[in-house]
């Protein structure tokens, strides 16, 4: 694995007297590479998290709305286990001895003999943002 060249150090110019701010550095040059929009991080595990994300991997991004996108459309396209869906999680709302899980939807796509190339996981975590 390659060797970080960037650390979190302490900022004398953002902190304040109990209030103290980290920045992302270079290790060479001393270049600041990132400061929380001129806020600076409360802690250098933020910092480094806030650094990791600005710099991670877009392309998976965007994999992973098509893979959304795809299940959205088989959502769509399969009404009548949406719909099944939809009821069972109204009655699991108003009768706490129906159970609305995983194992409902699992148990609901072998009913209707449905095999989706994606997970029943995958499934539920899309149409709960529906």
């Amino acid at each position: 694995m390659a060797e970080k060249t960037y650390k979190a150090v302490l900022s004398e110019e953002l902190s304040k007297y109990n209030d103290k701010r980290y920045v992302i550095v270079d290790i060479e040059s001393g270049r600041i590479l990132d400061n929380a929009q001129g806020h600076g991080y409360k802690s250098p595990q933020k910092a480094y998290a806030g650094y990791a994300y600005k710099k991670r991997d877009k392309s998976k991004d965007k994999e992973k709305q098509e893979k959304e996108n795809r299940i959205k459309n088989w959502l769509r396209e399969n009404r009548e286990f949406t719909s099944q869906l939809d009821s069972e999680a109204y009655y699991a709302v108003k009768d706490p001895a129906v159970k609305f899980d995983l194992n409902f939807v699992k148990k609901l796509l072998k009913e209707q003999n449905l095999e989706p190339e994606f997970t029943a996981s995958e499934i539920l975590k899309v149409w709960k943002k529906l």
